[in-house]
């Protein structure tokens, strides 16, 4: 595994995200990973920021709102692209995704959330903020088209602490 600089993959991971990429979070003895197209990186508070979205109604919901960290694993190459598309389809509170997709987690020391050593590129936080979305504060044309079922995301913010890419 090689440790690179955020800059160094900001373009990629940009470009990446559309065809999705695997958020997995690990706390209070429950793991979970959920597929994922929306995430902005950036600087805030002079730190690099991965920013990611999950709804309400998901499992992962249940386990990252008392998470110190989060990771993303995406399939530069493609060979998760399969598997995103499944954990885009069911969800953790009916099956293991690790063990119905053989997933292996793989863990940074400190960092309670592992990554997915299936991927081929990782962004490893620590979560330094958090937001519930407010629906009176979203304009009408983002409200009718993503949430006309009232099914609203928190925002989590991740302080970037390592990018790590299979060699």
């Amino acid at each position: 595994m090689k440790e690179l600089h955020i800059a160094k993959v900001s373009e990629k991971i940009i470009n990446e995200l559309p065809d999705g990429a695997l958020l997995t979070v690990e706390s209070n003895g429950k793991l979970n990973t959920m597929a994922i197209g929306w995430a902005t990186l950036g600087r805030v508070w002079n730190k690099p920021i991965l920013t990611v979205m999950v709804r309400f109604s998901r499992f992962t919901h249940d386990v990252i709102k008392n998470a110190d960290s989060f990771t993303v694993s995406f399939s530069t190459e493609g060979k998760l692209k399969e598997i995103i598309a499944k954990c885009g389809s069911k969800s953790g509170r009916d099956i293991d995704k690790f063990k119905e997709y053989n997933l292996t987690p793989k863990y940074v020391e400190g960092i309670e959330s592992p990554y997915i050593a299936e991927g081929d590129l990782h962004i490893v936080c620590k979560i330094v903020y958090k937001n519930t979305m407010e629906p009176e504060l979203l304009s009408d044309e983002i409200k009718d088209r993503w949430y006309k079922d009232n099914d609203y995301h928190t925002i989590y913010y991740g302080e970037v602490v390592k990018v790590l890419k299979n060699e």
